[in-house]
């Protein structure tokens, strides 16, 4: 027991000094020696998340659930967690709804949930996330969150654009895999927008004021760049900006919702690019008005939105996808330029990445101020 108790010191005091690997060997002893050893058991799955070694967190927490038993366990959001990287859907779904439940105030959990239910109705599991988003919805109405993954999900509601903050903290948590993420998916939009823009553009001297809306982490940059005397980006994300400064191509980074954003700049940018930035947006007529506010008379403009092929009479133009993003028809985002005094200079269809393997389909849209 003596040389038990000596382990956890050790381990614990291995952690405290920040040397997992020798608290992962200390506290493996332990449950060599004691298999169901639960706080052994609980600290290793902790351990094992920190290191993204979900397959081990999920065997140390599971047990350590079953020892204590669901009213005892507090590991749900480390479980859930792992669930959701395993792509264990039902699983994640059922751990992080105890979560959530259990402590109303755990954004971690609540945002995983969301993920983790269009990850179960992505597996026809229809039903079973319908009815649990829009309990979601019910029991946390101040929940970024489930007030905008839930209306997506259960159909409940259609707001007009995505909550700001359920916007912030989805693209924190997504910004140090976010460029490697999308690359898996064959993301396309950048490129696309830019070859769309070319032919209405000067050959690159770096001589435009150029905003990239929505800059994320910055891969619009490396595209821009060539033609920039100046490069801006502007995202409601921190995470995301501290990747994009990591760059180096940008001379100014905001953090800033972009429509206020774009109405605080009259006049002051000969490019604007939005590349898979709108489809956080429902309602296009706010920020079509900041683009034409914030273009120079005859400046260019070019963005992309996710595309609705089966639009329906009573619908506005736009719906809100199981994803939380909105798909828009064309007809209608064609609609709100022209309202807003953009001239459309083309809009083409284009498939912008792949998701669950299937293309997602877009639309690739130029305009220009007038003179």
């Amino acid at each position: 027991m003596a040389k038990l108790e000596k382990l956890i010191e050790d381990a614990e005091e291995h952690y405290r000094q920040g040397r997992l690997d020798a608290a992962v060997v200390a506290y493996e002893k332990v449950l060599k020696q004691e298999p169901d050893h639960l706080e052994a058991l609980e600290w290793r799955g902790e351990l094992a998340v920190q290191q993204d070694d979900y397959e081990r967190a999920v065997e140390t927490l599971s047990r350590a659930r079953q020892l204590r038993g669901d009213d005892a366990f507090t590991e749900y959001t480390n479980l859930g967690l792992c669930y959701y990287e395993l792509n264990m859907p039902e699983e994640a779904v059922e751990t992080l709804w105890r979560a959530v439940r259990r402590d109303a105030d755990d954004l971690v959990s609540h945002s995983n949930l969301g993920k983790s239910l269009y990850d179960l109705y992505a597996h026809d599991r229809v039903e079973e996330a319908v009815t649990i988003a829009a309990e979601w919805m019910r029991r946390f109405p101040n929940v970024p969150d489930a007030q905008h993954i839930g209306a997506a999900i259960s159909g409940l509601g259609l707001p007009d654009t995505a909550n700001a903050a359920y916007v912030e903290d989805i693209f924190n948590d997504y910004a140090p895999i976010f460029d490697e993420k999308l690359a898996e998916l064959g993301y396309r939009a950048p490129a696309l927008i830019l070859q769309a823009l070319q032919p209405h553009l000067p050959s690159p001297n770096r001589d435009l004021v150029i905003l990239d809306a929505g800059c994320g982490t910055g891969l619009c940059g490396p595209l821009l760049a060539p033609y920039c005397q100046r490069l801006d980006g502007v995202d409601l994300s921190p995470k995301m900006l501290e990747k994009a400064k990591s760059k180096q191509l940008y001379d100014r980074l905001s953090k800033a919702e972009l429509t206020a954003f774009l109405n605080n700049a009259p006049d002051m940018y000969d490019v604007i690019v939005a590349a898979d930035v709108l489809c956080y947006f429902g309602d296009l007529s706010r920020a079509a008005a900041g683009f034409l506010n914030a273009l120079v008379p005859t400046g260019r403009l070019g963005f992309s939105v996710e595309r609705m092929d089966d639009a329906t009479a009573d619908e506005p133009g736009y719906r809100l996808d199981q994803s939380g993003r909105y798909k828009h028809d064309p007809a209608y985002v064609e609609r709100v330029l022209e309202e807003s005094g953009l001239l459309i200079i083309d809009i083409t269809q284009e498939d912008l990445r792949s998701e669950y393997g299937v293309s997602v389909g877009g639309l690739i849209i130029t305009a220009a101020k007038p003179a």
